[in-house]
């Protein structure tokens, strides 16, 4: 299977919602995805997005505090 580096990027919208997406060092950007809530998206970030809990934690920190975030990954 191949691995594409690239970064995870979220953002919190003023109702809630997190808006996340993936874009790889190719430079494409794919279409975002919603979670109701930051909740939500810490358990996609964990199942999607293959965090371990605690980067997992320490990201919605910083999105908590900064409104948006990014962080390298791979898939």
């Amino acid at each position: 299977m191949a691995i594409v580096a690239g970064a995870l990027n979220a953002r919190l919208l003023p109702n809630g919602t997190v808006e996340t997406s993936f874009t790889p060092k190719e430079g494409v950007v794919l279409r975002p995805m919603l979670a109701k809530n930051l909740d939500t998206a810490e358990q996609d970030f964990v199942n999607h997005y293959h965090l371990k809990p605690i980067d997992t934690s320490a990201f919605c920190a910083r999105i908590r505090r900064d409104g948006t975030a990014s962080v390298p990954v791979a898939l």
